[in-house]
């Protein structure tokens, strides 16, 4: 090859890895996806907050089901994101006024993937605690790690203590109030 033509083909590759990294910028930005699963590039992010969007104000059937379908996506995409899958846990208490057995499953398989999630942990915190009569054991325990262990970080971004007061639900708010004893009894 001449020089020229080096020169050619850098300048080539160059143009195609900026063209993908707009690509890739757009579809980071915007949680579309190019292709289908298992081969789909993107990110759950954009596709996740629609969800969320849509489940802000007492959402009709046809909403949850939308909702529903683009936390299924994001999952597919992204399937060790937690907000999407914690997304569906949640529309299921909508759609059941409780927490159902898809739920819980959902629920326990967040933490089974990232015991220690500081995007979502005060959510879920709180959200494992007003549904704790339906928890398993071993969700219950991961819940208990989980406000632990963020307790103990003194974590900013997770304030363990006001997710505790402010829990509603009886069984849940039993639980709440013991481990917030612990926790201040363990800090002195």
């Amino acid at each position: 090859m001449t020089p020229g033509q080096i020169t050619a083909v850098l300048a080539s590759l160059a143009a195609s890895g900026a063209a993908l990294s707009l690509a890739g910028l757009v579809v980071l930005n915007t949680g579309a996806t190019v292709g289908e699963p298992p081969f789909a590039i993107g990110l759950s992010q954009g596709l996740d907050e629609a969800a969320y969007r849509r489940l802000l104000d007492s959402p009709s059937v046809a909403e949850l089901d939308w909702a529903a379908a683009k936390s299924r996506q994001a999952l597919a995409v992204a399937p060790y994101e937690n907000g999407p899958r914690l997304r569906l846990a949640y529309i299921e208490t909508l759609r059941h006024g409780r927490l159902t057995p898809e739920g819980v499953q959902l629920f326990a398989q967040s933490y089974d993937l990232v015991p220690l999630d500081p995007n979502v942990a005060a959510w879920r915190i709180g959200f494992g605690l007003e549904h704790w009569a339906s928890l398993t054991p071993d969700a219950r325990r991961a819940v208990y790690e989980e406000a632990k262990a963020f307790h103990q970080l003194r974590s900013r971004d997770v304030d363990v203590r006001r997710v505790l007061r402010g829990v509603r639900s009886s069984s849940g708010r039993l639980a709440a109030a013991l481990w917030l004893s612990s926790f201040e009894r363990s800090a002195r």
